[in-house]
């Protein structure tokens, strides 16, 4: 390699970084609210949003999350917040009777009840052909179903054809089918435990075990309404009749 072409290979190298630190020190840190044929940056056009809405009436729009969850503590979202009138907030209680405790600014449908968002999680197929397959599984002829049995029927064939097509929600489904299993063991010890045939997995859930048998039935009878997504006030015999 000759000194020439080693000068020009440098100089081209310190070129391009120089122009890439110019390029960075021109960049302005709300690029992201600029406008890509004003400014020359792809922001979302803040200015013009502003212009296009000055002097119009403006109205209240509630918006829905579809997410996770978000953090209701944020310091841009917490005065801007849908608050639930009907709903006191921290007392445990429905109070506006829509089956969600404590809803005061919607609900976290793949959430705990203690606000935390759930890890792991299975497919809402899965879910829906295992908790419908002993009502609907020997199910020959359709017609003879009540309207609303069909349409029930109909989701759970479906699920039950996009779980067979699925090795994931095949997975998912199995997965479930062992929570199961282990539910049903774990709900013969604690009616024994608790002694009553019917209770809510809230009281199991404020159950306290002292042997590690009582703690793997405690642990493995929630684990099941968690896999399903399912409330905490209902009752074992509800869930696993249902399912």
């Amino acid at each position: 390699m000759t000194n020439h072409f080693k000068r020009s290979v440098l100089a081209t190298v310190v070129l391009g970084l120089g122009l890439s630190a110019a390029a960075q020190q021109q960049v302005p840190n709300d690029w992201h609210l600029k406008d890509r044929q004003k400014d020359g940056f792809y922001g979302i056009s803040l200015d013009k949003a502003y212009e296009f809405v000055k002097g119009r009436k403006s109205n209240t729009v509630v918006v829905a999350v579809i997410d996770s969850g978000i953090d209701t503590l944020h310091e841009d979202l917490k005065p801007v917040l849908w608050t639930n009138p009907k709903e006191i907030p921290g007392n445990g209680i429905d109070d506006d009777k829509n089956g969600y405790v404590d809803d005061v600014h919607g609900w976290n449908f793949i959430g705990g009840r203690d606000g935390r968002n759930v890890k792991e999680d299975s497919y809402e197929a899965a879910r829906v052909y295992h908790r419908y397959k002993a009502r609907f599984a020997n199910v020959k002829d359709a017609s003879t179903l009540s309207k609303e049995e069909r349409e029930l029927y109909e989701e759970w064939r479906r699920s039950e054809a996009s779980i067979a097509g699925n090795p994931e929600e095949m997975s998912n489904f199995l997965l479930l089918s062992r929570f199961y299993k282990s539910a049903v063991a774990a709900d013969s010890l604690l009616r024994k435990e608790l002694g009553k045939e019917q209770f809510k997995a809230t009281e199991v859930e404020a159950y306290a075990p002292t042997t590690d048998q009582m703690k793997k039935a405690k642990s493995s009878f929630l684990i099941l309404y968690q896999g399903l997504s399912l409330e905490l006030t209902r009752t074992n015999t509800e869930v696993l009749g249902e399912v």
